[in-house]
Formats: C-alpha cells, sequence, structure tokens
C-alpha cells in the first residue's frame, strides 16, 4: 500500500515495549523508527495519535531510570510521533500493564512529567463520541491480581536488574506460571472481548485494544486490536468512519490486512 500525503484522523498502535535491553532480544524498533520516518517525509500527518499500552517495557528493566540517566532513549521514539501529529493534534498515551510496576498501575512520575512536558494526556482509558481506547489488561486483571502479579514482577526485576542474563529466565518463570492466559479460540476471544466491551463502557463505539498481541478486527463486536511490533509490526489508520489495519512486512512494505467501515 502506497500512502500519499495526507492528513489521517488517526494513527493507533501498542505493545512497542520500548527500552527492552537490545542484547536480549529485538522488538523491532528500528523497523518503526523507519515507518514514522516514513510518515514524515512523505507528509502523512495525524490529527489524533494513541498509543494503546504497553509502549514502554517497565516490568524487568527500569524505563524510569533509564530516563533519569538520559532522555536520548526517550527522545528517539517521542520526537518521531511528536513530529507526525497536526498542530492541533490530540496524542494520547493509554497506560498498558508493562507501562508501570505501580500497585495502582500509574506511570514513574518522571515519565509522567517527560510526556505531559510534550503534551501528551495519559489515561488508562481514552473515549471520544464515536472511539473508546483500552489496553486490554482490564479483562484479564482486578486490583487483587494485579497487586500479586506487580510484587512477583518486582522480585523478578531486582534479580534481572544485578544479572541482566536473567531476564530470559525471569520472563520464562513468569510466562509459563504466572501470566494471564490470552484467548486463543473464537469462543475464548468472544468471551475476553465481550468482557472488556463492557468494563470499557463501548456501547455503540468503536473499541481500539491492545495486550494480547493479537493483530485482529471483530466489525459484529466493533472491537479492533492494533497486534504490536515485537513479531508482527502492525498498526492501525483512521480515515473518517474507515480503518486499516496496515502491517509492515519482512521487506518493509506496508501491507493491508483489513479495512473496515463503520
Amino acid at each position: 500500500m502506497k500512502l500519499k500525503e495526507h492528513t489521517y484522523t488517526a494513527l493507533y498502535l501498542s505493545d512497542i515495549h520500548y527500552l527492552i535491553d537490545h542484547k536480549i532480544r529485538n522488538h523491532n524498533h528500528k523497523d518503526l523508527f523507519r515507518l514514522l520516518n516514513y510518515f514524515y517525509k512523505r507528509k502523512i500527518r495525524f490529527k489524533r495519535i494513541v498509543l494503546v499500552g504497553d509502549i514502554l517495557e517497565s516490568w524487568y528493566f527500569s524505563a524510569d531510570k533509564k530516563l533519569k540517566n538520559s532522555k536520548k532513549r526517550f527522545d528517539k521514539l517521542f520526537d518521531r510521533f511528536d513530529r507526525l501529529a497536526t498542530p492541533k493534534g490530540v496524542k494520547i498515551f493509554v497506560v498498558g500493564n508493562h507501562d508501570t510496576v505501580s500497585f495502582r498501575q500509574k506511570l514513574a512520575s518522571r515519565i509522567e512529567d517527560y510526556l505531559e512536558d510534550r503534551n501528551w494526556e495519559i489515561t488508562e482509558k481514552y473515549e471520544s463520541r464515536a472511539i473508546v481506547a483500552m489496553h486490554g489488561h482490564q479483562g484479564q486483571y482486578n486490583k487483587f491480581n494485579w497487586a500479586f502479579d506487580i510484587a512477583i514482577v518486582r522480585l523478578l526485576f531486582n534479580l534481572a536488574r544485578l544479572f541482566p542474563r536473567f531476564f530470559q529466565y525471569a520472563e520464562n518463570f513468569y510466562n509459563q506460571h504466572l501470566n494471564r492466559k490470552d484467548p486463543v479460540t473464537k469462543e475464548e476471544k468472544l468471551k475476553y472481548y465481550s468482557k472488556l466491551s463492557s468494563i470499557a463502557e463501548q456501547g455503540n463505539r468503536v473499541l481500539i485494544t491492545g495486550h494480547t498481541h493479537d493483530f485482529l478486527a471483530m466489525p459484529e463486536l466493533k472491537i479492533i486490536n492494533t497486534g504490536d511490533w515485537i513479531q508482527n509490526r502492525t498498526f492501525v489508520m483512521q480515515k473518517k468512519t474507515r480503518f486499516f489495519g496496515l502491517q509492515l512486512d519482512k521487506n518493509l512494505r506496508i501491507v493491508t490486512r483489513f479495512t473496515i467501515h463503520f
């Protein structure tokens, strides 16, 4: 898909898990930078940019500490997003579970200040008349199992901080024994997204979500999952009432995976 100079209604993406130790695994951050640079050079702009959670990785490597030590890596990402917004554009940072290790599910104050200085609105749920955006972990966590999981994550985090290579074992342990099971079958997905729809108070609006890394559209429920930038390299663009599910393929071409008109 060749994109021409245009101002689109919105850009949605999630699950970048940025700032993970690049020596441990590649989360396609460089390809994301290439995509955002392409948008800028082609004069593609957005009236609304919504980052739908898990943009940062704070569970095993402290995003807050990385920001304290240097703004450079944060700037490399957010400079690219900022310049794609129209002068009066809205920029929304929806908090995901991996963005924080707070028992109250809040960003670290230093990260909040950084984003607010750049005019990003920070929220757990973004709402408009036609759209509601929520990361999606709310469909698997309540305040009690969230607190338990975060306590374990903090322990694993401290071990990974002392022994960086321990991250692989810590993550595998969490995924095998503690991680909430993502929906796989059609029945599981219907149950999960129906619950999330209720939590988000979706009503007749389009629900944009992430979390499961499962790039999909469910027109019957008016739900879209933006996928991730670990494996899928996916994102969603909105032009008025039309939504384009797009993927950056292995050859760095933008491929249309679905188009939906609500």
